[in-house]
């Protein structure tokens, strides 16, 4: 003869909870665990499908970034927009080394070097450019005021006075296919890290 089990009572248990196979003193350390595995999954999934890690070289972006900060760059479903620090690839330039200036101008934009003025012109009007290094002193030798092609845009490091950019036509305006990507975050070191939206 079997028991009679009446499934419209609730089961309770000596504590009210449903038992479980990990022993209380191990579920903290399991949970704990668990968190770390998902963030890793997640750091993953991000660097191999969103972005990249990169290094700096050079100082031609300082004071926004240092040689040998480590860098995530978003590098799929990227539009420039002016504004964007960015990391390119030249391989007729500098060795063929991952460059990295911030766009200033998009195609069909208007810009003009015054190093009288020491400031950068965009359709006219005066940038306020609170990240650079000091007023520009160095137009290089393109001819202003200079219109950017379709397809192109045109980049200045921070560092407007120790940077090799577009205002130098060995370099010139950047044709948008050799956009690596975008800047989204200084990873490290750790006392410089900080996300760029």
């Amino acid at each position: 003869m079997h028991d009679e089990f009446n499934l419209d009572q609730d089961l309770e248990f000596d504590d009210g909870q449903i038992p479980t196979t990990t022993p209380a003193r191990f579920q903290g350390l399991y949970d704990w665990m668990q968190s770390i595995v998902a963030v890793f999954l997640v750091v993953i999934f991000l660097l191999t499908f969103v972005g990249r890690t990169m290094g700096v070289q050079g100082h031609s972006m300082m004071p926004t970034l240092h040689e040998g900060d480590r860098m995530v760059v978003r590098s799929i479903l990227y539009t420039p927009e002016h504004g964007d620090v960015v990391v390119l690839a030249r391989h007729d330039f500098e060795d063929g080394a991952a460059l990295v200036k911030r766009v200033i101008a998009l195609a069909g934009d208007v810009v003009d070097v015054d190093t009288l003025t020491g400031s950068v012109y965009l359709n006219g009007r005066a940038l306020i450019e609170p990240y650079t290094s000091g007023p520009v002193m160095v137009a290089g030798d393109m001819d202003y005021p200079f219109t950017v092609p379709q397809g192109h845009v045109f980049v200045i490091g921070d560092n407007r006075n120790h940077s090799s950019d577009s205002r130098h036509s060995s370099l010139g305006p950047i044709d948008e296919r050799e956009i690596i990507g975008r800047l989204i975050a200084v990873i490290m070191p750790f006392n410089r890290a900080q996300f760029f939206w």
